[in-house]
């Protein structure tokens, strides 16, 4: 008997030492300083980290500030730097991407000014160690004479971030062919090269495209025609600051809608969702979405596709994945991981009684969402349903989609999908495991509550067991500091 008792014990023990335990703690509350602010945590490491809060790009053209606060370790606030971004004449820019090095932060912005016959691309570095902000620096300019006729940017960041490339679309030419200009930085913002290209298609105000650019430099362009008709064609061209090499992207039953660039062993791949152009015609704004019918994953340096895969009995009902984005891709050992999830948006004039107002609502829809498993070939090894529909109104947005991190050698998915409040859920790990949520008080005397997650703010810190993440509940928010 007391060997029978020694022997439930040891596997008692043995069961707690194998699962895995995640634990939350939170810092004191704070409240926004407007509901049009967004936030993200920056630099995370296992001394603290900072966060970056800034207003959502909004119409005021005369000041866009970034503010950049220093925490510690206890989640305590140490010091704060202000900044704002560059003006073109009275009009300030826009952000449009904030890449993360070791200790720096590069600002992406732009900004077109009627008086100034410009429309140019910025860059300022923030340096974490001292705590300062580089002079502005212009990466690429265009001139213009009319706003309808101004040209268009797009950035891409490598999947390394050794290499940031810029490409314009030069503005409309009428009865004229499409020129695009390219410049190509490294992370140190020294340019590397520079191409002007005119490409064998019309002109035109507004093109249906996506820029990648790869480790090594080369940026390719995802150029599509015929876009809402059953004759949508894709084709992909490649720059290297010299040439331009254009090969064909879509074929029969395969045409490529959403997709991310990773790089697989030293491999530039393509993975994302496709449409088999056989039901019906892809509808810009469906409120139903976009028919989408699997994923696939696409060799780069073959110029090959090595895996298309439809939809299968892994997934309950197949239709309702439609306008899926990428939401993440990652190459983990010998497994790639693209998680997907659908995405509408519409917006209506707000109703005040029975009156009309002039001003908007914005709703949001984020899900269902998937997990789509390759080999490293291509092969697929299944679908992984993850959640349901749910829909959001106004900066409510900030509490959708989902954040997914590979950690103790499982893929974790943080969403709101528990109750509507803060989850974590496994994936691809035998080992069990707790997620213990974080317990709030959103007034003095009120019961705790399980908080909201804001998805976009979650953070780990590479070789530690701590992940970092914002959490909300009515109007008051919590920096939280999950370990294992």
């Amino acid at each position: 008997m007391k060997k029978i008792a020694l022997t439930l014990l040891a596997s008692f023990v043995f069961s707690l030492s194998f699962a895995q335990v995640f634990n939350t703690e939170h810092g004191k509350s704070f409240t926004k300083e407007s509901e049009k602010d967004i936030y993200k945590i920056v630099f995370p490491s296992a001394y603290g980290f900072m966060t970056l809060h800034h207003l959502d790009n909004v119409m005021m053209d005369n000041m866009k500030t970034m503010v950049l606060t220093r925490h510690d370790q206890s989640m305590q606030s140490i010091e704060t730097k202000e900044f704002n971004l560059p003006k073109l004449g009275n009009r300030a820019s826009d952000l449009q991407e904030v890449i993360e090095y070791d200790d720096r932060l590069i600002f992406l912005s732009q900004v077109m000014q009627k008086s100034e016959a410009k429309h140019q691309v910025n860059a300022q570095v923030f340096t974490q160690e001292n705590m300062t902000v580089s002079e502005n620096k212009v990466l690429s300019s265009l001139p213009f004479e009319k706003y309808s006729r101004s040209g268009y940017y797009q950035i891409a960041v490598s999947p390394d971030k050794s290499k940031i490339a810029i490409l314009a679309n030069m503005p409309y030419e009428k009865k004229s062919q499409e020129v695009v200009k390219i410049w190509v930085y490294d992370n140190q913002l020294k340019l590397l090269w520079e191409q002007t290209e005119k490409l064998q298609y019309d002109s035109e105000k507004a093109y249906q495209e996506d820029t990648f650019v790869n480790n090594s430099g080369d940026v390719i362009l995802s150029k599509t025609t015929d876009a809402y008709k059953k004759t949508r064609k894709t084709e992909l061209i490649t720059f290297n600051g010299t040439t331009s090499t254009k090969n064909t992207f879509s074929q029969e039953g395969f045409i490529p809608l959403e997709m991310a660039q990773i790089d697989v062993n030293g491999k530039p791949m393509l993975t994302g969702f496709y449409w088999d152009g056989m039901n019906s015609v892809l509808k810009i704004n469906a409120e139903e979405g976009d028919d989408t019918n699997g994923a696939f994953l696409y060799d780069l340096g073959e110029n090959k596709l090595i895996g298309f895969h439809k939809w299968n009995d892994d997934l309950k009902n197949p239709n309702d994945y439609k306008s899926l984005k990428v939401v993440d891709a990652k190459v983990i050992n010998n497994d790639i991981y693209l998680i997907g999830e659908k995405q509408l948006q519409k917006s209506e004039f707000r109703k005040t009684g029975n009156t009309m107002s002039t001003e908007m609502d914005y709703f949001y829809t984020n899900g269902p969402s998937l997990i789509v498993n390759f080999d490293l070939n291509g092969t697929l090894k299944g679908f992984s349903p993850l959640f349901n529909k749910a829909e959001f109104k106004n900066y409510d947005k900030e509490k959708g989609s989902l954040s997914a991190l590979y950690l103790e050698n499982g893929l974790r998915v943080f969403s709101n999908n528990n109750g509507n409040k803060i989850s974590l859920h496994s994936f691809f790990t035998d080992r069990e495991s707790t997620f213990n949520p974080p317990t709030v008080l959103p007034s003095p005397g009120s019961s705790s509550q399980i908080p909201f997650l804001l998805p976009s703010t979650v953070r780990t810190v590479y070789k530690y067991g701590i992940v970092y993440y914002i959490t909300n509940y009515g109007d008051k928010y919590w920096l939280n500091k999950m370990t294992w």
